[in-house]
Parts: C-alpha cells; sequence; structure tokens
C-alpha cells in the first residue's frame, strides 16, 4: 500500500513539474513575440493612474519599445546597453544594462531560467507566472489567457504598481 501511495504522489509531482515546465516554455516563447501595449501605473501616494501606450518589438540583439503616448519615446534594450530616446525634444540617453540591475529587463532580454540564483519561479495560480526576486522585491507575473500572454503585472522600488496590457502584433 505505502508504495502504491508512494507511486501515485512521484506521477502526481511529475505531472506538476512538467505542467510548470511546459508554462515556463510557453512563456519564453510568448517573450519572442512582438506585442501592442497599454500600460497603467498606480502610485498609491498620489493615487494618481497614469497611462501609456505603443509596440515592443523583440529582435535577435534585444528588444526596442516604441512609446506613442503619452510622449513619444523610443527605448531600444541590448545585452549591454538601454538607450533612451525622447523623439519629442530630439534628445537621447544610453544607460549601461549593468548599472539598472533589472531582473525584468534580463527576463525580456534572455527569457526565464528556472534555476537561477537571481528569482524562483512559481505557478501558484491558474495562468500565472511569477518570477519572485531573491533579494525579496515584488514578484513580476505575466498572466495568461489560455496560451497568449496577455499582460505583465509588477510593483516597482518606489511602491508605484504597473499593469501591462499585451497585444500579439
Amino acid at each position: 500500500m505505502r508504495q502504491l501511495l508512494f507511486i501515485v504522489l512521484v506521477g502526481f509531482s511529475s505531472a506538476i513539474f512538467s505542467a510548470s515546465d511546459l508554462s515556463l516554455q510557453l512563456l519564453n516563447s510568448s517573450l519572442k513575440n512582438n506585442y501592442s501595449f497599454k500600460e497603467r501605473s498606480l502610485d498609491p501616494n498620489g493615487l494618481k493612474i497614469e497611462e501609456s501606450s505603443g509596440e515592443i518589438l523583440f529582435n535577435a540583439s534585444g528588444f526596442t519599445v516604441l512609446v506613442a503616448t503619452p510622449f513619444k519615446e523610443r527605448y531600444e534594450i541590448t545585452q549591454d546597453l538601454i538607450t533612451i530616446i525622447d523623439l519629442d525634444l530630439n534628445q537621447s540617453q544610453t544607460i549601461n544594462l549593468d548599472d539598472l540591475n533589472s531582473i525584468f529587463i534580463k527576463a525580456l532580454l534572455s527569457g526565464i531560467n528556472d534555476k537561477s540564483p537571481e528569482y524562483s519561479v512559481t505557478n501558484d495560480q491558474p495562468n500565472i507566472l511569477a518570477l519572485n526576486p531573491a533579494d525579496n522585491s515584488s514578484a513580476i507575473q505575466f498572466i495568461f489567457n489560455q496560451d497568449i500572454l496577455g499582460a505583465i503585472r509588477y510593483t516597482d522600488n518606489l511602491g508605484v504598481e504597473h499593469s501591462i496590457e499585451l497585444t500579439l502584433l
């Protein structure tokens, strides 16, 4: 009887782990698609909701975020640099990616690794895969509608809550 129970538990555990692997595989393949987005942020101090929209375009060297509203901006992200271009003011700035140490940007660039020392990956809620940073900062939630990545939610280090709704291009 104990052997049968052990076999059932091992089989059930294997099914759970393979389902997580499938979700991780689905997330990584979803992070290679191009999207239009609508981002809403809520600052709990001012209780003000701000909104922006645009496109996220992935390519072989990284990805580009084109912000259409409220200001026209372009963010070009590679493995080494982030170039921020303010299209309205015709100004640009370059930041070394190592200076930011952003798990979120690293995940978008390189995909999610379930063996990363920087975060753990959980699938505690249906349709949500979460990255939980090892430094105990807020989780980054990737929310799926069936097999389609539909939203990303996180709270930044200033306490501002962000929700990014995605639509495949």
